[in-house]
């Protein structure tokens, strides 16, 4: 299996979908977004269960209950506000109050881009569609690199279409209040992984940018695009 890699067709989301539920796990509630949550699942899934694992823009996401029910004990989330949606994570499962008083999980109010935890803390960090959401870009790697420990991997997935395609609508869930990115080839090439270069990643594969179709639609933008997902391991410190 190729993980980094884009998302290329309707069958990708359904198949994630149906090796999440043979696993006896989950999918994500926003369904084309199951295609990411498996791949993020599927590479931590291999770890040790006393791994630390923080998963970063935390809320709404089914990161830390899944890996909580694979055995994962140290899972961490930050989110900059918690409790801002009125849906239920996943059926007959964790409602997200459950999921902010499940004392297993350490949850904390906080910008991603300068945390508090300590430096070389964690051995996996897992951002679920979040670097789209007004978040710098430098920053970002810089903090990433900070709190994951040597050889650590940082797992992102993010909007994305080979070609720019322009959004103009600002939403509440952006809480920097600038219109959410969907990334080109060129801004991801040139700016994302030359960016995480520059503070200590690689790559651990290339990212296979072929793609098919446009399987994310968004309502609230009337835009289509897709998604691309890529993990980047810590090879250096600063």
């Amino acid at each position: 299996m190729i993980y980094n890699s884009v998302l290329k067709n309707s069958y990708e989301v359904n198949f994630a979908i149906d090796r999440l539920d043979s696993l006896g796990l989950f999918p994500h509630p926003d369904r084309v977004k199951s295609w990411d949550t498996y791949r993020i699942v599927n590479l931590v899934s291999k770890a040790d269960r006393i791994s630390s694992i923080l998963d970063v823009g935390c809320n709404c996401s089914p990161i830390m209950p899944i890996l909580k029910r694979l055995g994962f004990k140290n899972l961490y989330g930050c989110d900059l506000f918690l409790k801002n949606t009125d849906y239920t994570l996943m059926e007959g499962d964790y409602s997200l109050d459950q999921i902010y008083e499940d004392q297993t999980f350490n949850i904390s109010v906080q910008d991603l881009e300068k945390t508090n935890f300590n430096d070389n803390m964690f051995d996996f960090i897992t951002s679920l569609s979040v670097i789209e959401h007004g978040v710098n870009i430098q920053n970002y790697f810089r903090e990433m690199n900070r709190i994951l420990k040597k050889d650590g991997i940082l797992l992102t997935s993010t909007d994305y279409w080979p070609d720019k395609v322009v959004n103009a609508v600002k939403t509440k869930y952006n809480p920097k209040h600038n219109p959410d990115n969907i990334f080109s080839r060129e801004e991801i090439e040139t700016n994302i992984i030359k960016t995480a270069e520059q503070y200590g990643f690689v790559l651990t594969e290339p990212i296979d940018f072929t793609y098919e179709d446009k399987v994310v639609h968004w309502d609230t933008t009337g835009l289509d695009y897709t998604f691309i997902f890529f993990a980047l391991k810590k090879d250096k410190s600063l």
